[in-house]
């Protein structure tokens, strides 16, 4: 069964970034948008400037961290526009440094983020998707799922879960109408990305354009991804639901692993 001409979606994390970028690009081909994220000013923010394009758009203030918030943001996306059709897991955090300064609380996080909540998704949504016949569960994970980087190690074991999430979602459910995909770009010109980078300058090793260049080079493409590169990415997966899973971006041209 088609899936409807204007699917509900919800993005989380799409007040800044990758996600917001998404949320654009999505809009452009007609997604009925639930918008996610902790930080309200940015999130309104983002909404406006799509609701002013023509696209329609709600919006959910909450931290996927806690018990009960994905429930509750599947609840107000019912409410404002029936069940969702996809969810674009994107919200993250990405701790770094030397193992030994890795808290437990960096770790939950991560792991809370990246492997909890979409697998949380998947659990509130999957249902409805089987019986309808269509729905995807998209998330975006990253390099850092498919092979190690130093000084991530929390980030690097949680995009691993969240690869090895979406690879189980995708054994099962992909015969049931519903799509699954991991879209791994490697570093990202983001804000997340430049906080990082300012983070080492303010260590007195190196400047934050250096650690960028430094960044980019770790790519296997030689360069950063741009938000809106991901994004278009993310846009032309749903629109096209072509076969596969793990969808690497770090290379030319970009393909599927499995």
């Amino acid at each position: 069964m088609p899936a409807p001409e204007a699917p509900v979606t919800i993005v989380t994390g799409a007040s800044r970034g990758i996600g917001r970028a998404a949320a654009a690009a999505l809009a452009a081909d007609g997604h009925r948008l639930v918008l996610v994220a902790r930080s309200e000013p940015a999130l309104a923010t983002a909404a406006d400037e799509l609701q002013r394009a023509g696209a329609q758009v709600a919006t959910f203030v909450g931290d996927l961290r806690e018990a009960g918030t994905v429930d509750e943001v599947v609840a107000a996306t019912e409410r404002h526009f029936g069940p969702p059709d996809v969810v674009v897991n994107n919200a993250g955090t990405a701790p770094s440094g030397k193992v030994e300064h890795t808290t437990a609380d960096m770790t939950q996080e991560a792991f809370d983020l990246h492997v909890a909540a979409p697998l949380a998704f998947a659990r509130r949504t999957a249902a409805a998707m089987k019986e309808r016949g269509h729905g995807c569960l998209l998330h975006l994970a990253s390099t850092a799922g498919l092979r190690g980087y130093p000084f991530t190690s929390a980030y690097t074991a949680a995009k691993h879960g969240m690869v090895g999430l979406a690879r189980a979602l995708h054994a099962e459910l992909s015969g049931k109408g519903v799509g699954v995909y991991a879209v791994c770009p490697g570093f990202v010109d983001s804000d997340i990305t430049r906080g990082a980078a300012a983070a080492l300058a303010d260590k007195g090793r190196t400047t934050a354009e250096a650690a960028l260049e430094q960044m980019g080079r770790q790519n296997r493409i030689g360069r950063m991804h741009t938000c809106e590169e991901v994004a278009a990415a993310v846009a032309r997966l749903l629109r096209e639901r072509p076969e596969g899973c793990v969808y690497d971006l770090d290379r030319e041209p970009a393909a599927f692993l499995d």
